[in-house]
């Protein structure tokens, strides 16, 4: 997969300036495992480790820095830039304000949803996006968070009834919301949540991870260089 890649960034946003006064590509990111890491440690994140491989295989000087990830979407707004962000989701407002790198670095795996274990018999018969989006319970949502066409989408479509939450960079704060009541489910994509209920005590006897089935293939909406993030 990663020689496939090879072939161009992907999926970055990218601002680069036609002569940029630093040759060197500085890459935002920000903490979100498993996705992201400590940059230039053992413990990088496998988008970082894979960001890192590609632009050294291609020869280009870049360097890693941290930064809030609102801050890393303004930042790469500015036309000076000599910057990329890996992971981020493709959506029609984000095409608009960035430029996506052709094909993907990495491919997520089919989108799944995080509820309370306690509540698993309700969601038994799910066997859809718009079956679990019909049910009537509450969507919990991260403000400026995409989850790529497909599912963006089919909740515009089904309009459920939702919670819209600010987590800051912290995505532990989006599995103790759900513990508190605060909405019913929560999209994620597996990587991520498997990893963050597995490791914390606070959630692993607590919290559910269910696969959607029906997602469609080979659509651009998948395409993870990340999960941004906001995600993203």
């Amino acid at each position: 997969m990663i020689r496939v890649a090879l072939m161009v960034f992907s999926l970055f946003i990218c601002a680069v300036s036609a002569f940029p006064q630093d040759p060197v590509v500085t890459v935002y990111y920000y903490e979100r495992m498993p996705f992201f890491g400590q940059a230039n440690t053992d413990d990088e994140g496998c988008i970082l480790a894979i960001t890192r491989y590609v632009l050294e295989e291609a020869n280009i000087p870049f360097r890693f820095e941290k930064m809030p990830v609102s801050r890393i979407f303004e930042l790469m707004k500015k036309s000076d830039a000599n910057a990329c962000f890996p992971g981020v989701f493709m959506n029609p407002e984000r095409q608009c304000l960035y430029v996506y790198s052709d094909l993907p670095i990495y491919q997520d795996t089919p989108p799944h949803y995080v509820i309370r274990k306690s509540d698993e018999q309700l969601y038994a018969g799910v066997d859809s996006i718009d079956g679990l989006l019909g049910l009537g319970k509450t969507l919990g949502l991260v403000v400026s968070y995409s989850h790529g066409l497909w599912v963006d989408d089919a909740i515009r479509r089904c309009n459920p009834n939702r919670v819209f939450v600010n987590i800051g960079d912290n995505q532990l704060n989006f599995y103790r919301m759900i513990l508190a009541n605060r909405f019913d489910f929560f999209f994620a994509s597996e990587e991520e949540s498997r990893y963050i209920v597995r490791n914390d005590h606070e959630f692993s006897d607590k919290l559910a991870i269910r696969e959607l089935p029906t997602r469609p293939r080979a659509t651009s909406d998948g395409l993870y260089s990340t999960r941004d993030s906001l995600r993203n």
